[in-house]
């Protein structure tokens, strides 16, 4: 390959899946610095992202109340029409007891961002090259008094805490923002954020959230076009719903309408998904589900109904209130989660339903997250198998089920529609 020309060899490399990159570390001392240097990585990711042809991996947590931690099962996403075979996924966080669960959180360029159970522990990972990083965790000391500095405020005590990973572009870093949110005899009175930074490895105090907004709904914050967005309830009008927004770089936060008004936030379910790069509103009404998708970021007056279905319209005994992972790569149909137990395609024009076949599925499984495939991470630390008598130690001896399995064997369904 010495007689090629660089600039081609680096846009052949380009085109290729991370896998086949990973193997091709050990051609050559060239093509292990080409692929390793930065500006490669960039190149593939923004290739992938604009052509829609990166690999995609749909992450399966598998569901284990009786006996954490959690497994993980990964799918590949090859066509419009089929999921390929579940496949038991090594991840990063070795729990040091069966007592310790492990919780995905949401996907930005590849990476995930992975945690146990009480936040303790956590790590960037990038499953389609099994890289990832370790997150130090501080102790998070509250201050003894919020930004308006009431005596009410000053007696306040944690309540709640939600994440939000994302990309700074401007910086060329990945950060992840962590809110407290502090109580004072039932009522939220002030907040604490911190932000950490992948590039300095570390974490920093930024502002509060502005005093009067709370009651972020769910646990995570949805990352679109550099910023963090949560939807969040005026303190003093619990019907005003608004989309809050933290922007990566400039670490600023800024606000704007949902295209629903007057909703009675205790009769109905709201919540934000990304897709295809655009920050989409989820409303669950009785009987009615509603996707609007904002298609310029920031722009109230660019929201659009992007699909609505009625209860009635649902062909099988399903979950009302599925959850939308990602659009198809002609653009024409949604892949939907029915309460993380049936995958199908909803085709927008002829509003239409098909379910998704795929093997070896977990019997029970939950949080489901789409990943790109990318080179994030490479200089990472590599994902250790687990030994297998560790593992066997943490399989339930009073189990009576397929005892004439491995301890590797999952109890697993096959889907065929």
């Amino acid at each position: 390959m010495s007689f090629l020309p660089p600039e081609l060899i680096f846009d052949i490399l380009s085109r290729l899946p991370p896998k086949d990159l990973m193997r091709f570390l050990c051609v050559s001392k060239s093509w292990y610095a080409l692929i390793h240097d930065q500006i490669f990585i960039k190149a593939h990711l923004q290739r992938s992202i604009e052509t829609n042809s990166a690999p995609l991996t749909i992450l399966l947590r598998k569901f284990s109340p009786e006996c954490p931690p959690s497994h993980f099962f990964s799918l590949s996403f090859s066509d419009n029409e089929t999921i390929g075979t579940a496949v038991k996924t090594e991840q990063p966080l070795k729990c040091p007891d069966k007592y310790t669960d492990i919780l995905l959180g949401y996907s930005v360029h590849g990476l995930v961002w992975i945690h146990n159970d009480d936040e303790s522990d956590m790590a960037l990972w990038n499953p389609s090259i099994q890289k990832f990083k370790k997150i130090h965790v501080p102790n998070f000391k509250p201050d003894a008094s919020s930004s308006s500095g009431s005596e009410m405020e000053q007696r306040r005590e944690p309540r709640d805490t939600c994440y939000g990973f994302g990309y700074d572009s401007v910086h060329d870093d990945y950060k992840l923002v962590r809110i407290v949110k502090f109580a004072n005899e039932g009522r939220i009175v002030g907040s604490q954020v911190h932000i950490y930074s992948l590039k300095s490895n570390s974490w920093k105090r930024i502002q509060d959230m502005p005093w009067n907004f709370f009651g972020i709904h769910h646990d995570y914050l949805m990352f679109c076009d550099g910023a963090l967005s949560c939807l969040v309830y005026d303190s003093f009008c619990t019907n005003e719903v608004i989309i809050l927004t933290l922007g990566l770089a400039s670490e600023k936060y800024c606000q704007f309408p949902i295209p629903v008004h007057h909703l009675n936030i205790n009769e109905s379910r709201l919540s934000l998904e990304v897709l295809g790069g655009c920050l989409c509103l989820v409303t669950f009404l009785e009987t009615q589900h509603d996707v609007w998708i904002m298609k310029e970021y920031g722009d109230a007056e660019s929201w659009t109904l992007l699909y609505s279905i009625e209860g009635g319209d649902l062909p099988w005994l399903i979950d009302f209130m599925c959850e939308s992972l990602v659009f198809s790569r002609n653009g024409e149909m949604v892949l939907l989660s029915d309460n993380n137990t049936t995958f199908f395609w909803y085709d927008l024009k002829e509003k239409s339903f098909k379910r998704v076949k795929f093997h070896g599925r977990p019997y029970l499984y939950e949080m489901t997250v789409v990943c790109w495939g990318s080179l994030c991470l490479l200089d990472g630390d590599p994902v250790i198998a687990e030994p297998e008598t560790e593992r066997q130690q943490k399989v339930p001896t009073t189990s009576t089920k397929r005892k004439s399995s491995s301890s590797e064997d999952e109890e697993t369904y096959d889907d065929w529609y």
